[in-house]
């Protein structure tokens, strides 16, 4: 019986959680941000050995990261919409919006451009030299991502190095430490 309403509680109580909109503080015009998606175009994923890997890694790096969130639930903006406005800089109010809860992350603040070098940039660092990132954003209601395609093309690797020259004592250094 104690475990039935411990679990009937629960379900409630989810319910409640799950019954509130993250968008209700929005202000009209703002959208809230909800990640990035990378997609690696078709065409060049051939070309990459781990693909889920290098679109992970790029998902990673794009910027500013959407509030965080257990099971599709943003925690953190809930207590920072549940505390609202306060009226003084102390008290229970002020402590869950600043301590528990995170202001909303908004689809303006993100900087396609800037993604769009940082991305390229990482995948040119990888042997990716004819890479290409394009970015756009998608909206849907009060919600939106945004959503990055990469041209990778074909990987560049270095097969052997090669050192010419045996005279001199830095060639015998470097000649040594290669054949560790």
């Amino acid at each position: 019986m104690k475990n039935q309403n411990k679990l009937l509680s629960f379900l409630i109580l989810c319910l409640i959680a799950a019954g509130c909109s993250s968008t209700r503080g929005l202000k009209p015009g703002q959208v809230l941000y909800t990640g990035a998606e990378v997609k690696i175009n078709p065409d060049t994923s051939a070309k990459i050995d781990d693909e889920k890997y290098v679109k992970s890694t790029l998902e990673g790096k794009t910027r500013p990261k959407p509030n965080k969130s257990i099971l599709g639930f943003k925690y953190k903006l809930f207590f920072y919409n549940l505390a609202g406005e306060p009226k003084k800089p102390k008290g229970f109010k002020h402590w869950l919006r600043t301590k528990l809860g995170e202001p909303p992350v908004l689809l303006q603040d993100v900087k396609l451009k800037y993604n769009n070098d940082v991305l390229t940039s990482y995948l040119i660092s990888q042997g990716y030299l004819q890479s290409v990132v394009t970015g756009d954003t998608i909206i849907k209601g009060k919600k939106g991502h945004a959503e990055y395609t990469a041209d990778a093309g074909a990987q560049y690797q270095i097969s052997s190095v090669r050192f010419d020259s045996t005279h001199g004592a830095l060639s015998q250094a470097i000649l040594e430490s290669s054949k560790e």
